[in-house]
């Protein structure tokens, strides 16, 4: 029983630093929202810091999403989050949120979604691509620093970065 009470713990600590995170780039009330997590499996090491989530995994906070085939998560001495990687084995994992009420949905899919909190990065690899209403950036790396409000898509060897973008949207 108190090893139940122990992780139940040390998951909620968990879900408040990776929801925390995810909201950064959504609606400013999500971060208040409470992090529901659903997986077919999880391993959460407080001792450690690495965490997985297996199997369908789906993380709801307000406005902001992700599914995924599966989720690691890493922390810092200090017990925050320094990275989250959603992988899509089965389907490409996906990303979506309302950055602000009006405006189109954001949505990001790609077989590995990294997040990077600290620094406000997310890296999306392999078969990438990121919608907003009519804009959208496809690839097989993008880089997007939501402090600095910045994509970048590195040049690629196996084929181009694609942008499409709507000035009147």
């Amino acid at each position: 029983m108190y090893q139940v009470l122990k992780q139940g713990i040390q998951c909620i600590i968990f879900l408040c630093a990776l929801g925390y995170y995810l909201s950064a780039a959504a609606l400013d009330d999500d971060r208040h929202q409470k992090v529901h997590i659903i997986a077919d499996s999880g391993i959460y090491n407080y001792k450690t810091g690495i965490n997985i989530y297996e199997g369908h995994v789906k993380i709801d906070q307000g406005s902001t999403h992700v599914t995924a085939d599966r989720l690691i998560t890493k922390n810092n001495a200090q017990h925050a989050m320094q990275e989250a990687i959603a992988y899509g084995t089965q389907e490409l994992a996906h990303y979506w949120t309302l950055p602000n009420v009006g405006d189109p949905e954001i949505h990001a899919r790609a077989k590995i979604i990294k997040f990077y909190p600290i620094e406000s990065n997310v890296t999306l690899e392999q078969d990438a691509f990121v919608t907003q209403g009519a804009n959208n950036y496809q690839g097989q790396l993008i880089h997007y620093n939501s402090q600095e409000q910045t994509i970048t898509m590195p040049a690629e060897q196996s084929g181009r970065a694609i942008l499409v973008y709507n000035p009147d949207k």
